[in-house]
């Protein structure tokens, strides 16, 4: 295991036995609040596979050919991945690039949970790096109704060349620095992915710095004029480890394996 989120090809986490795909499902949308989060992302159960039954898991960050030609190898039933097929405003045919995705999954199923696996309060991409800064949670910023961006405060103020030099050993990946590069830093938000959004956004007065994974040009500049540090550490690195936690709560839940598997990805 290498950093706060492993980048192993794999790691087994219980043992074997079976279960009901459709049980997998319910439970996974019960404890991720699915139907609370109006997130269009067809969050849940995406493709129905031939098994009924699930032994074997794979998680991945994205779903795409090469996880799924991985997860067949390892003789998976179920792949679990935070970004899914499907997306509001796509083209929902079954053709091109999609329908070589599906073809792919060769029987396997695919549940893809999007917002509810950012935002969950125990194995949440934005908790759980919280969680590697060192940093106490202090909640949700206010403003969005899914409780997503988790803000978080340092005991001691760190520097951001500390910070900057945590991140890259943890997640693996060099991150993007904007803004004071000398400001210290108590108070942080934290928002995995595309999180460059929360600049654009009412924040607290004393806030220092932002993690986040991927930001737009305009928020560079933004990052200069508020005063705010901007860690943007990568869209992928920032959301390995909540479907890694995920697939391992599912195992422990129904007594399986569950693997991850990174497909890297340089964004």
């Amino acid at each position: 295991m290498t950093g706060f989120c492993s980048t192993d090809a794999g790691t087994s986490v219980s043992g074997a036995g079976g279960v009901s795909l459709q049980e997998v499902a319910a439970f996974i949308a019960e404890y991720l609040r699915i139907p609370e989060f109006p997130d269009p992302s067809y969050n849940g159960l995406q493709v129905e596979g031939e098994r009924s039954r699930v032994s074997r898991i794979v998680t991945g960050v994205t779903a795409n050919v090469a996880l799924f030609e991985e997860a067949r190898s390892r003789g998976a039933d179920l792949v679990m991945t935070h970004h899914g097929l499907f997306w509001k405003g796509g083209d929902p045919r079954i053709t091109g690039v999609l329908a070589r995705r599906v073809r792919t999954l060769s029987g396997m199923s695919l549940i893809a949970c999007h917002l509810p696996l950012d935002a969950h309060p125990e194995i949440g991409n934005n908790v759980l790096l919280v969680k590697m800064l060192g940093a106490k949670n202090l909640g949700y910023l206010t403003g969005r109704p899914q409780g997503i961006t988790v803000l978080a405060e340092f005991d001691t103020p760190a520097h951001p060349e500390a910070l900057r030099r945590l991140i890259s050993q943890e997640l693996g990946r060099e991150p993007l620095v904007m803004g004071p590069a000398d400001r210290p830093v108590r108070k942080i938000a934290v928002c995995s992915g595309g999180g460059g959004f929360v600049l654009e956004e009412a924040l607290p007065p004393d806030l220092d710095a932002l993690l986040t994974g991927e930001v737009h040009e305009q928020h560079f500049h933004l990052a200069r004029e508020l005063g705010i540090t901007v860690f943007a550490a990568g869209h992928h690195a920032t959301e390995k480890c909540g479907i890694r936690a995920l697939g391992d709560v599912v195992a422990s839940r129904f007594g399986i394996t569950a693997e991850f598997v990174d497909i890297p990805s340089p964004l």
